[in-house]
């Protein structure tokens, strides 16, 4: 909270190096450095570093540990005295300290101690796979195929989002009809 006198911002008073403070209504008007948050680092809620990516749709459960203006680094904060913010809610919402992911995507996270807020920390989540597309070789969408025996025909399978992992294992039920080749 900056101090005022006669309507101008002051700096704190400093007297030979120390600092000394003042009172108004029964507080001190300068926060003590025990009280001054100066660097926050977010963590889960056990006080291990974050993960950089989350599985699709996962949840993470947030920390955060505050260090103060004279040295000392406080207790992991989970809910109480720390407010954590997504910058992104249409990617990742944050209810308490819980993170849940909406979609695939990067989003920031920020934690907020005694005013003071962290830089943000980057979590990426793959995207889920919502649908797939086939089409033939000409890039015709394909909906049901007919072969006659010794036919072939090349196929294309796109998952999308495009931005979802493209990995896929094709097969067939009844091996004694037909074959499948992935390449």
């Amino acid at each position: 909270m900056p101090a005022l006198y006669a309507g101008k911002r002051v700096g704190k008073p400093l007297m030979r190096g120390h600092t000394y403070n003042a009172m108004f209504n029964g507080k001190l008007v300068w926060p003590l450095d025990r009280d001054t948050v100066v660097s926050i680092r977010i963590t889960d809620d056990k006080g291990r570093t974050l993960p950089k990516s989350l599985a699709v749709n996962g949840t993470l459960k947030l920390g955060a540990k505050a260090t103060y203006a004279d040295g000392h680094v406080g207790d992991l904060l989970t809910t109480n005295d720390v407010t954590f913010t997504s910058r992104d809610t249409s990617t990742a919402t944050i209810s308490g300290n819980t993170l849940t992911w909406r979609h695939g995507g990067t989003i920031l996270v920020t934690a907020t101690v005694n005013g003071f807020t962290s830089a943000a920390v980057s979590i990426s989540a793959a995207y889920a796979p919502e649908s797939i597309k086939v089409t033939d070789d000409s890039g015709k969408p394909i909906d049901n195929i007919t072969l006659r025996v010794g036919e072939s025909k090349n196929l294309k399978v796109t998952i999308l989002p495009d931005a979802a992992s493209q990995e896929y294992t094709a097969s067939i039920k009844d091996v004694s009809l037909a074959s499948v080749r992935q390449q």
